[in-house]
């Protein structure tokens, strides 16, 4: 469930509290914990499992130096992912401020906050225009940047 409407729905709870109205405040308050069960269950469902995310990747994170040292991806959904990088973040700061596509497992915290272990990541060309450079990622995948 997202965040917003989640909100939205403890509101409208909280409103029908307030004004007496207790068979309604009951009635959204049985719809909103079966709507988090939902929630929950397809959550677990997409634990541990090998997907692919499209998104920005952006630096969420910075050393005492102010050196990057995390960073996470911006989905069209809204979400900021944070990314582990077992690769090292060296290897991400090319892709910074550009829209990738990464494969990787997703987990969750107790704090529902997901993070993404980061197998794979490529850019994704906008502007056709632009001259390509070929490069290759750690495990010999073909990576096509636009310079």
């Amino acid at each position: 469930m997202k965040k917003s409407c989640e909100r939205a729905l403890l509101g409208a709870i909280e409103c029908h509290e307030l004004f007496g109205e207790h068979d309604m405040a009951k009635k959204l308050q049985k719809e909103y914990r079966l709507e988090k069960n939902k929630s929950l269950e397809k959550d677990k469902e997409e634990i541990n499992v090998n997907q692919v995310f499209e998104g920005t990747l952006v630096p969420a994170g910075w050393d005492k130096l102010e050196h990057v040292n995390q960073s996470s991806l911006y989905t069209q959904d809204d979400e900021d992912i944070l990314l582990e990088h077992k690769i090292g973040i060296n290897k991400f700061k090319p892709f910074f401020n550009q829209k990738v596509r990464i494969w990787g497992k997703i987990t969750s915290n107790s704090r529902e906050e997901r993070s993404i272990l980061v197998n794979k990541i490529i850019s994704l060309i906008d502007d056709c225009t632009k001259p390509l450079i070929d490069k290759f990622d750690n495990f010999g995948n073909l990576i096509v940047v636009a310079v």
